[in-house]
């Protein structure tokens, strides 16, 4: 459900959608934006970076990254996009996200997504 005026933090389901590109006015790094949803703060080892930026954000907000595709790992941590892996082998990127939506998650959303990010590691990103 829905939150008015919802921030993005703890254990709520995070809808981003996501945009590459070499520069910031051309997303020309992903085939149309990806659309990428996560439970907020479950990783093992705390909030990832990519996290961190987006604490507080409220639906609409956007935010732009500057990235090099050696740093997706260490900057997305347990958070899994694989429609981003391309993007490793890139120099640098800009990276445009889009909050869409801030909701609660059930608690079977939850206990899924603690279970793939254990199962995975703390250290994935796009894999």
């Amino acid at each position: 459900m829905e939150e008015r005026n919802a921030k993005v933090g703890p254990l709520k389901k995070i809808t981003l959608i996501l945009e590459a590109g070499m520069e910031p006015e051309t997303m020309d790094l992903t085939r149309e934006p990806v659309s990428y949803d996560f439970i907020y703060g479950i990783g093992m080892q705390g909030l990832s970076p990519f996290e961190f930026a987006l604490s507080d954000k409220r639906a609409g907000d956007i935010l732009d990254f500057r990235l090099r595709g050696e740093e997706m790992l260490s900057f997305f941590q347990h958070l899994s996009i694989p429609q981003l892996t391309v993007l490793e082998g890139v120099s640098s990127f800009h990276l445009k996200v889009q909050v869409v939506g801030i909701t609660e998650p059930d608690q079977r959303e939850i206990i899924k997504a603690m279970a793939e990010a254990a199962e995975r590691g703390d250290s994935c990103c796009c894999h």
